[in-house]
């Protein structure tokens, strides 16, 4: 496909503009936290930690818990 656009990103063009975002210091903090949190959810770093084999925990929230970073 040299010389179009592809119609869509993939997945490591999605994650190329996400780091992007997330490293570029001119960009609002608010921005930048967003992106890195979308990367983070993506690559299954939401609860902080994995089972002994490496997979990511299943969380289940309840709703009475408070989000904290």
């Amino acid at each position: 496909m040299a010389g179009r656009k592809k119609r869509s990103a993939d997945r490591e063009e999605i994650l190329e503009f996400l780091t992007a975002v997330m490293r570029n210091e001119e960009l609002s903090d608010k921005d930048r936290m967003s992106a890195a949190f979308k990367l983070g959810r993506y690559l299954g770093l939401e609860t902080g930690s994995a089972d002994e084999d490496g997979s990511p925990r299943v969380l289940i929230y309840d709703g009475n818990q408070t989000d904290q970073l």
